[in-house]
């Protein structure tokens, strides 16, 4: 396992995190994401010879939790720079806490990244690897 590799290019999620806390990201975070994910996927696919899904999938898994846990820690920084997650929320049922909606993103966004970027890396690696 290459966590050197890993651990660094998880390191865009602490990116994200921080973007989407002061409201840089508003309309614009799926692309962003899905343009770090090909870049990462094929920036490993480059690199990597073996174990392709598990070192996308660790880093999307990493990265995938980072942001929501950033964002979940400077709630109310988050909230105030991106009012339409606030009338997202709005239409949940009472009793329901935004911060809980925060909270339960961590879990989800790490899986669900994680996948996405595991399944690019594979598909990736296919095209771009050359052994040297």
């Amino acid at each position: 396992m290459n966590w050197k590799l890993i651990l660094s290019l998880s390191g865009f999620g602490v990116l994200m995190g921080v973007l989407s806390v002061l409201g840089f990201t508003q309309g614009v975070e799926g692309w962003l994401w899905l343009a770090l994910g090909i870049f990462c996927a094929g920036w490993m696919g480059t690199k990597l010879a073996e174990r392709r899904f598990l070192h996308g999938f660790l880093t999307g898994l990493i990265g995938g939790a980072v942001a929501p846990v950033i964002q979940a820690v400077f709630f109310s920084t988050y909230v105030a720079n991106n009012p339409e997650f606030m009338d997202a929320v709005g239409q949940l049922p009472p009793g329901i806490s935004p911060r809980l909606i925060a909270v339960v993103a961590i879990p989800v966004g790490g899986l669900l990244s994680g996948v996405v970027l595991g399944l690019l890396t594979m598909l990736a690696g296919k095209f771009l690897y050359r052994p040297s």
